[in-house]
């Protein structure tokens, strides 16, 4: 297994999702309420941006070749719209100018994240960036705000999604709930084709080149 495979879990849904979810824990166990709120609203807005570009794409072939463009990483978004809001919250347990260092930490690993989806012929270029681009509209909000979490609330960042990857079978939930999710908007939509692409590198020219392909729906 390459490097890469090792480092892409950690922007998979499967880990991204409960990691959101004790963020917005932690907000809410800390009082402040409003800001746990904002934090579901805007990275469940993200989330429904990434599913619409995939669903576009899927079942009705949107995309932009010539800029290599076929949708949203939805890794890159959910990586830089958490890790550096988990990051700060985390660091602020020593003090503010602690804070903004988690911050910057969390951004290098989204931006550590990116490098992997390219390398790894996982996203193109304009994919990755579209997707850092939701994510950062999604957490440009805190820059300025300077967490006051107790340690107990911020061991909820955590100790809870530590919980339940170890306790949930996430990939055996996930999985089949994003299928059988696909199946139904397929029918929604009155979809009759589903499309594909391929990221591969080209053994000749040593260019990356991508494939799409087309499947007729029964």
């Amino acid at each position: 297994m390459t490097l890469w495979a090792h480092v892409i879990p950690f922007g998979d849904s499967t880990w991204t999702l409960p990691l959101a979810v004790s963020i917005a824990v932690a907000l809410l166990l800390g009082g402040d309420r409003a800001r746990a709120i904002r934090w579901l609203a805007c990275f469940g807005a993200g989330i429904a941006l990434i599913v619409a570009g995939k669903l576009a794409f899927d079942l009705g072939g949107w995309c932009l070749p010539s800029i290599g463009f076929y949708s949203i990483s939805g890794h890159a978004m959910q990586t830089t719209a958490i890790y550096p809001l988990l990051f700060m919250m985390l660091f602020s347990a020593v003090g503010p100018q602690a804070a903004r260092w988690g911050f910057l930490l969390g951004l290098a690993a989204s931006m550590f994240m990116a490098v992997t989806l390219l390398a790894g012929n996982y996203h193109t270029l304009s994919e990755t960036l579209a997707g850092m681009a939701v994510g950062a509209m999604v957490v440009c909000t805190y820059l300025r705000w300077q967490p006051s979490l107790r340690p107990a609330h911020l061991s909820l960042l955590v100790a809870l999604p530590v919980a339940v990857v170890l306790l949930v079978d996430m990939h055996g939930t996930v999985n089949p709930t994003k299928a059988a999710l696909w199946q139904r908007a397929a029918v929604w939509l009155g979809a009759t084709e589903q499309y594909t692409r391929q990221i591969y590198t080209d053994p000749v020219s040593g260019t990356r080149r991508v494939s799409v392909r087309l499947r007729r729906l029964s």
